[in-house]
């Protein structure tokens, strides 16, 4: 008796958390997998990764301003190079690298030249969505 009664409780609620949980792991496969092509994009020349055990992997929501119910990713490394900004400029406009859903937009922010000879800049890959039942991004 009382295990046909734990499982009609337990069953429903099993349910419940695979409907609710399904699209979190989802995105988080999608952001894994985006964050993955992105580090598989060639480096420029002249160039190196900054911090690669220190990467700003992120996903949620209005993570570039705004409202909405809508899911974001972003994907940021820092690199050292002894390129000039227009040439880094130049090296990621022709980039193409595939969003979670979309082409990721990049987006590059330059600090001032090291003492050390060369600069930072950090590189940062973007895509968003709409919400489709994830609820981080509701």
């Amino acid at each position: 008796m009382w295990v046909v009664l734990a499982a009609c409780v337990v069953i429903p609620l099993v349910g419940l958390f695979l409907l609710v949980m399904n699209p979190v792991w989802r995105d988080d496969a999608r952001l894994e997998a985006f964050y993955e092509r992105v580090v598989a994009y060639p480096l420029p020349p002249s160039s190196r990764d900054a911090f690669p055990m220190d990467r700003d992997v992120t996903f949620g929501k209005n993570l570039a301003g705004g409202s909405g119910s809508y899911c974001d990713y972003r994907v940021r490394i820092t690199l050292e190079t002894a390129l000039s900004p227009q040439e880094i400029r130049r090296y990621y406009d022709g980039a193409t690298i595939a969003g979670a859903e979309h082409k990721a937009m990049i987006s590059l922010y330059f600090q001032d030249d090291a003492s050390a000879g060369g600069r930072r800049v950090i590189v940062e890959a973007y895509d968003s969505h709409n919400w489709d039942w994830d609820w981080r991004c509701y």
